[in-house]
């Protein structure tokens, strides 16, 4: 019960920091925060977050940021059976290579929504569509910790 409350938690936290406003200037900085809780949860504990929970996540970024319904839902659950397939490989790297792994991750999220989006009419071909699978991907190690830290304040496992 304790898990299923601190899992929930943090999962409305990441979707508070998806909803906050960001200047039209800014918005291509701004971070992958739900798929970065969805990747930390399917690597540290694979039999209690996977494939379902990203999918439940991806509909609620989804009525969030008012996009197609499933958009995010698609690239979240193949991107979370990816990061379950190669868990325990991830575990073994230092947070700097799970950085880069995370970037590689976030910019096959990146690249699967601009298609979607430019196939619907919505986007413009930019690299910048890259940038926030950088800054999730440098995001990762302090994102890493914080998340470890409560997991082991609560005794999750």
């Amino acid at each position: 019960m304790k898990s299923s409350f601190i899992f929930f938690l943090t999962f409305i936290v990441a979707l508070m920091l998806e909803a906050l406003p960001f200047p039209d200037d800014l918005v291509w900085f701004r971070p992958e925060w739900a798929l970065l809780v969805v990747l930390y949860w399917v690597i540290a504990l694979p039999y209690k977050v996977g494939v379902g929970v990203a999918w439940i996540l991806g509909v609620m970024v989804d009525l969030l940021q008012g996009g197609i319904i499933g958009q995010h839902s698609l690239t979240y659950v193949i991107i979370a059976y990816a990061c379950a397939l190669f868990y325990q490989r991830l575990r073994m790297y230092m947070r700097w290579q799970q950085g880069v792994f995370i970037f590689l991750l976030v910019s096959i999220n990146q690249l699967v929504n601009f298609w979607l989006d430019h196939y619907v009419g919505n986007a413009e071909p930019t690299l910048m569509i890259f940038m926030p699978a950088i800054i999730t991907g440098f995001l990762w190690p302090w994102s890493f910790i914080v998340l470890r830290s409560i997991r082991r304040l609560y005794s999750i496992s």
